[in-house]
């Protein structure tokens, strides 16, 4: 078995995740904050502390980033951009999402 690193999120993640989604799911179905961090999120961090270099591509235009680009359950895609720490934890650091 290999070893699982550490994946923490940065509070700019929970700001831009407050900048996208409201803090209740709305009338018309959108999903709330708490539902992304419910049902979206717990996937994503076993994924990148299972194989982090597998799930993630690097960004071209900024080579210390590397993407999660993922589907999801109540959102049809959303991309996760992330940073290695010094310590060789992974940083969850901002979010994109695509209804399309």
């Amino acid at each position: 078995m290999t070893d699982r690193r550490h994946v923490r999120v940065a509070p700019s993640f929970f700001d831009r995740l407050d900048e996208l989604l409201p803090e209740e799911r709305t009338a018309t179905g959108k999903p709330s904050a708490t539902d992304f961090l419910l049902h979206e999120i717990p996937t994503v961090i076993d994924r990148l502390a299972e194989d982090y270099e597998r799930h993630t591509m690097v960004l071209t235009a900024a080579p210390e980033f590397r993407v999660m680009i993922a589907a999801g359950i109540l959102i049809p895609r959303f991309s996760i951009y992330t940073l290695q720490a010094a310590d060789g934890a992974v940083e969850i650091v901002y979010l994109e999402l695509s209804y399309e």
